[in-house]
């Protein structure tokens, strides 16, 4: 599945990876990524409903970066509120659309706590 898939439908008892307590999110993957989990579970929880099918979301905000520059209320997190320049917001949404767009296999190990991102690319 894609990242964006794997952070908008894998639960726990109804709960986002991002919000259960006392879970923590591991990556393994050779390429890093341009985000933190964090930062891409606080842009997904602004434009994408969670849990919900592809038809249910407008997935020009995970495909693409123009439409992203153009409508996204980048006041809406923390990580690019700041984000006034051009340049700045396009360089954002580039690497957003990279990151949301790898593939991804995620387990939960529930004996750890952890949400495992196993990046396949």
């Amino acid at each position: 599945m894609k990242l964006y898939q794997g952070l908008t439908q894998v639960q726990v008892n109804d709960t986002l990876a991002d919000d259960v307590p006392n879970f923590t999110i591991k990556t393994e993957l050779d390429r890093p990524l341009n985000f933190a989990p964090a930062t891409l579970y606080h842009y997904i929880d602004s434009v994408l409903k969670p849990g919900s099918r592809h038809d249910e979301n407008n997935l020009r905000y995970v495909t693409d970066a123009a439409f992203i520059g153009e409508n996204f209320d980048f006041t809406s997190i923390p990580e690019t509120k700041d984000y006034t320049d051009f340049e700045d917001k396009m360089k954002f949404t580039r690497n957003l659309v990279a990151d949301l767009n790898r593939h991804v296999a995620v387990n939960i190990d529930t004996k750890a706590n952890e949400f495992q991102l196993v990046f396949v690319d």
